[in-house]
């Protein structure tokens, strides 16, 4: 049984290496597509996912300095990508947000990832979902304990 459950966890863990090259070349095509890098596409997921962030919110996340967060931004928005507004909250802030045409662009770039994905989810049980789940996010805690980001 001990052999047996070492072949799985190998072929767990060679399937993880696969999607993670999978998701590479997925991610670099998008990119490509945008015209922008790899990291400028990060940083269109992320304001993505959280919505209005100021600079130093976006900087944090992306784990770069300041300095370098207000070029990404400036170039971003310069490509149409993002739009800065007032923070509502501080006068002297700006959040960045992503435009109606990034919003768009996005959702048609991962359209069919998205519909495939939820096709393919839909035929497994609410307990196996519910197992997916807990295996991907103790999956990703560890990775991020292991690059510096466990505050994710």
């Amino acid at each position: 049984m001990a052999k047996q459950a070492t072949a799985n966890s190998d072929a767990v863990a060679a399937e993880l290496r696969a999607l993670d090259a999978s998701l590479d070349f997925l991610d670099e095509g998008v990119a490509e597509s945008f015209g922008i890098k790899r990291s400028d596409l990060r940083a269109i997921e992320v304001v993505s996912r959280r919505g209005r962030l100021t600079a130093g919110q976006l900087a944090e996340e992306l784990g770069v300095t300041t300095g370098a967060i207000t070029g990404l931004i400036d170039r971003m928005e310069g490509m149409g990508y993002f739009r800065r507004e007032d923070d509502p909250s501080d006068r002297r802030k700006v959040v960045v947000l992503l435009t109606p045409n990034a919003k768009v662009r996005e959702r048609r770039a991962f359209e069919r990832l998205g519909r495939d994905m939820g096709q393919m989810l839909s035929s497994y049980r609410a307990d196996e979902l519910a197992f997916l789940a807990r295996f991907l996010r103790r999956t990703r805690t560890i990775v991020d304990q292991i690059g510096g980001r466990s505050d994710r």
